[in-house]
Parts: C-alpha cells; structure tokens; sequence
C-alpha cells in the first residue's frame, strides 16, 4: 500500500462532461501521467462507444490502463485496484503526477479504500444467479424491496453488481448501500484531491444525444462487426456495456436502426442520472463546469499540489 502523503488527482464525473479533455491539460499543467478509471476502456478493440480518448490526446500525454484486456479476458474492480496501485506508484517515482480519470464510480471508491470484505458463499451466488438469469426485471424488482437506494443506483442489466447485492444482503443481512456507507468513513489509501465535472440537465442530455450520433458517424456498428469477426462472442463482458448490447440487437434483426440509435440515447442519460446518484453519495468531491471554470480547477489543483 502506498503512504497517505503520495498525491493524486482524480477528475471524474457522468459522461459527456469533458473528462478526457480536462485531464489533458491538468498532465500538461502540472506534470502529470493519465490513469483510466473507466470499466470500459481498459477492453481492447472497443473503442468508440466507450469514448476512448482519441489519438491525438493519448499521445500528448502518457495514458495507462487503456486497451490492457482482450474482450474475452475477466477483469474486475479488485484487478483494477492492484494494477492502480502499480501505475501510480511508478508515475510518482518519476516525479509525476498520477491523475485518475473516469466514471466507474466502483473503481475510484477502490482506489481509495480498497475493497470492503464481505463474506461470499458460492453455492447462494450460484442459485441468486439463475433467479436472475429466469428473469432480471423480476429480480431488480426485488433487489428495490430489499435495497431501493443501491437499486437506484444500477441497472436492471448489471447481472454483475445486482446478484452480488443480493448475495451480500443474504449473506450478511446488511444492505449493500449500507455495507457502501459504513465503507466511506475508512481512510483512503491516498491524498486525493477530486475534481468532479458536471453539467445542467437539459445541457448533458443534448450533449450525450449528440455524441452518440458521431459515434455512429464514426462507424460504431462497424466497429462491433469486426470485433464479432475477430472471433470474439457476443456474450463476451464488455458487450453488456451499453450501446454495444443493442447494437447486437440491430446487427440481429431484433430492431431497427432508428430504435437502436433511441434506445442507446435513452440508456445513455438513464446512466448519466446513475452516475450523478452514485457521485453525490461521496465525499469531498469539488464540482465544476468545464471548461467554463477551468481558472478555477487550475488554482484549487495548484494549491493541492503546494
């Protein structure tokens, strides 16, 4: 474990805030090196539906933990976790500036706290994931009955965190938003100073309506047709993401190609409204518009570092 006195920056917040850009001209600023805090990105080949930054900014800066796990690889948050802890270490023995960046908030609370240790039992995970897998809506319905604040804070497709809330509260008879709180009050692993960028409602909607149509302008669907021939299956992980998953739906004759453009738009904000949920539980996150106040992220960043 590293020493509470090493210094980090984490820029995080929902999609379509500018994070990536940000994060660009923080490194550029202050000497620093870009760690991915994205569950999506760190999967080779899927690319423009989870906002990779593009060529021209990873290679202005160094970026780490993007494109290290091929489609059909596991990678989970305790796998984030040691890998984190690896980068930012070697970026502070050089002298830099480790600047986290994304918005998993799964991945940002891990790097701070570590993982909090409830018990697991594998035969309950096992039944707990065929009652899902008969019917998930059924099965989120209940999760909300059991858990409404930690419900709110995923989807009824996150197979992965639903069945492991459901696990735990089992398990343990403690919820997983209370097992989150009491969580929160350990020290972090880390002087991080959080900068979190968001934006009106209105505003973001227009902007992720937007980007998802140049996504599709950048060849979206072709993109997920040459992982398909690459021979990767479509029940491979990083599939599930949205976007990814209804395009399989379009390339499967399941709908059409307005109703998919619709329906990313729709589970796009619905995760945004996710995000802002899971974000306002934590602490001591300074929140911004960028680049409107990027004087103001400049300065707080500048007297962090002092």
């Amino acid at each position: 474990m590293l020493s509470n006195c090493d210094k980090i920056i984490i820029v995080l917040g929902p999609t379509c805030t500018g994070k990536s850009e940000l994060s660009v001209r923080l490194a550029k600023e202050f000497g620093g090196e870009i760690v991915n805090a994205d569950s999506m990105q760190v999967y080779k080949h899927f690319n423009i539906g989870t906002a990779k930054p593009d060529i021209v900014l990873r290679a202005s800066v160094p970026h780490h933990l993007i494109d290290i796990v091929a489609p059909d690889r596991k990678f989970n948050a305790a796998m984030f976790k040691n890998l984190a802890d690896l980068v930012a270490k070697e970026i502070i023995g050089r002298g830099r500036l480790p600047i986290f960046v994304g918005g998993t908030g799964l991945y940002i609370r891990v790097l701070l706290y570590g993982l909090f240790p409830v018990p697991k039992e594998t035969g309950l995970r096992e039944s707990i994931t065929e009652e899902y897998t008969k019917d998930p809506v059924q099965f989120y319905e209940t999760l909300k009955k059991v858990d409404i604040e930690y419900a709110n804070q995923i989807s009824f497709r996150d197979k992965i965190r639903a069945v492991r809330a459901m696990e735990v509260f089992r398990t343990t008879g403690v919820k997983m938003s209370e097992w989150q709180l009491i969580h929160g009050f350990r020290e972090p692993h880390y002087r991080a100073l959080k900068v979190g960028l968001r934006r009106n409602r209105d505003e973001l909607y227009n902007r992720i309506n937007k980007r998802v149509e140049d996504m599709f302008d950048d060849g979206w669907v072709e993109e997920v047709k040459g992982i398909l021939s690459m021979g990767y299956q479509q029940d491979e992980k990083p599939f599930s993401g949205i976007g990814y998953r209804e395009i399989l739906s379009y390339i499967n004759g399941l709908i059409t190609y307005e109703d998919m453009v619709k329906e990313i738009k729709r589970h796009t904000r619905n995760y945004a409204k996710r995000q802002f949920t899971w974000f306002g539980r934590e602490k001591d996150i300074n929140w911004y518009t960028y680049p409107e106040e990027i004087d103001a992220i400049f300065s707080m960043v500048s007297g962090f570092l002092k």
